[in-house]
């Protein structure tokens, strides 16, 4: 019998299969593994071996911060006996993916429930698999895949008022990521803003049963708290701690950013606002990428972000662009730096936006057909333009994979191993994930993720490098060239108890790359140096 997309069971496997295929094909091409990964499955597969869930045998601290990211890569540990960590992450990978798959069935379901016209839909779906750091960052063993899906659930939750799975859906996003309460307030506020606009009369009701779904959320993430407070001594990952250290409260400044961020977005001339960042690539603030994406993409959030305002919009668009609005006033003015995987719910919600609108301005323009092409026609566009960057970024994180961490970050954790003095070596340095894993040795990282001397000595000590290693007296050092300037130019007589013993540099290799985007991104990690003590410090 030939394929036909007429039967409902056939259409869902193909569009089901159609979400897979974008990660799958990335993680072929590039089998890209983001250093933090490393970081958490550390952790996970000490869980796995019975060690607990730990960076460190014997020190108890939270070094990850997604329940999902550490747990399930603990289990693939487990089921494979923990010899087989090239399978984990391709199990992993899968599990990624069968998430994306099933967060398209929710985006045709949210659109047919819309009753959205055919271009809006294709659209929504399309720009979704095409988004770059989503495709990334849900193959490269981050939890991207986990908070899309359930963003989505939660969309689709509250526009067919279903009170149960919208406490499931809240619940899955605490246990993706333990900020997702953000993006939780900010879409139960646009949905409360939709409702508000257009039945006052069912608002009681709406909070009533968003009451009722925060209490099923809290009962599944519940096990979560209260283990982790149990086991950690604090629900708050560890991270989050060393991350933020010494950043500025400014509270009056948050406060005026929740009115200054369209205007932000519009006025800044340089790649500093979230708004820029949330279609743009992984760390593309390095340099290597067109103006025009820069000023497209930014331009594209911006309207995400603000279509909550507009009149008459539908509630997918009042519910999504709010919710979007609200992300990126949170990745703008809380987090000390807003990372590269921090985006994709951002960006997620800014698509679901963006197809409302579409969908909106295709209906307003009917009987006009130049309207109508002239929507169509820049949307595909979009979708090109969408479609250039994924491909190239692809080729970005196939070098970076290749020269960066197979060439010089695996190979200095695997040497340091094999010519440490003992398991309890000491190493500073500042990326922590694949030199941590394959050295498994104790880690001094900056800025202290898993590391709790770390933390102490910035705050007696403050960020200066060559204090914070004299203080800490580690046994070995890795640095880049840059930091090995500043360590032992400027530094009070390092050089006298540091002696360069290894060096990995992929300067040439990066540089005879003929089609390198973000080629300045890649270079900032083209070379490592490994120092070891060959004195004692003085106290």
């Amino acid at each position: 019998m030939p394929f036909s997309f007429n039967s409902p069971l056939r259409r869902r496997l193909a569009l089901f299969l159609l979400g897979a295929l974008p990660c799958l094909l990335f993680a072929l091409v590039t089998d890209h593994r983001w250093e933090d990964w490393y970081i958490t499955f550390r952790a996970g597969k000490n869980l796995a071996m019975g060690y607990g869930l730990v960076f460190q045998h014997g020190q108890v601290l939270q070094t990850f911060t997604s329940p999902f990211n550490v747990l399930v890569p603990a289990g693939l540990s487990w089921l494979t006996g923990n010899t087989h960590d090239d399978a984990v992450i391709w199990l992993y990978r899968l599990i990624c993916a069968a998430c994306l798959g099933g967060t398209v069935l929710l985006l045709d379901r949210i659109a047919r429930g819309q009753n959205m016209v055919r271009p809006a839909r294709l659209f929504l779906i399309i720009f979704f698999l095409l988004d770059a750091k989503t495709i990334d960052f849900s193959i490269n063993g981050q939890e991207a895949a986990f908070m899309v899906f359930f963003l989505a659930l939660q969309v689709l939750a509250l526009l067919e008022r279903r009170t149960v799975l919208l406490g499931i859906a809240w619940g899955g996003l605490m246990w993706s990521r333990p900020d997702s309460f953000v993006y939780v307030g900010g879409v139960s506020a646009g949905y409360l803003l939709y409702v508000a606009l257009s039945d006052r009369s069912r608002l009681q009701a709406t909070l009533q049963g968003m009451v009722k779904a925060g209490l099923i959320g809290a009962l599944i993430y519940a096990p979560w708290l209260l283990g982790t407070t149990l086991y950690y001594g604090s629900p708050i990952p560890h991270t989050i701690l060393a991350k933020g250290l010494g950043a500025p409260l400014n509270l009056s400044g948050k406060l005026l950013g929740t009115f200054l961020l369209p205007v932000q977005a519009l006025l800044n001339l340089g790649p500093t606002s979230s708004l820029s960042a949330v279609f743009m690539p992984t760390y593309y603030a390095f340099g290597g990428w067109p103006a025009p994406l820069l000023v497209g993409c930014r331009l594209l959030a911006l309207l995400a972000a603000i279509g909550w305002l507009l009149p008459r919009v539908p509630p997918l668009v009042r519910i999504c662009s709010l919710g979007a609005y609200v992300g990126a006033y949170y990745l703008q003015y809380f987090p000390p730096y807003a990372y590269p995987w921090y985006f994709p719910s951002c960006a997620f919600l800014s698509t679901l936006a963006l197809a409302g609108l579409l969908d909106h301005a295709l209906r307003s323009s009917a009987g006009q057909a130049g309207v109508k092409q002239g929507l169509i026609a820049g949307a595909g566009l979009v979708v090109l333009v969408a479609l250039g960057v994924t491909v190239s970024m692809a080729q970005e994180m196939r070098v970076q994979q290749t020269l960066v961490e197979f060439g010089e970050r695996k190979p200095v954790g695997l040497w340091l191993k094999a010519h440490a003095a003992s398991p309890q070596d000491t190493v500073f340095l500042e990326c922590l994930g694949y030199i941590g894993f394959y050295s498994q040795l104790k880690m001094y990282d900056y800025p202290g993720m898993s590391s709790p001397e770390m933390v102490s000595a910035r705050k007696r000590l403050g960020e200066d490098p060559v204090l914070l290693i004299a203080d800490l007296k580690p046994d070995w050092l890795v640095l880049r060239s840059d930091e090995a300037k500043v360590v032992f130019t400027h530094g009070p007589g390092l050089a006298h108890y540091y002696q360069l013993v290894q060096s990995y540099d992929q300067a040439d290799a990066l540089a005879a790359e003929p089609f390198l985007p973000g080629r300045a991104y890649l270079n900032f990690d083209k070379n490592f140096l490994i120092f070891k003590r060959i004195a004692a410090l003085p106290n």
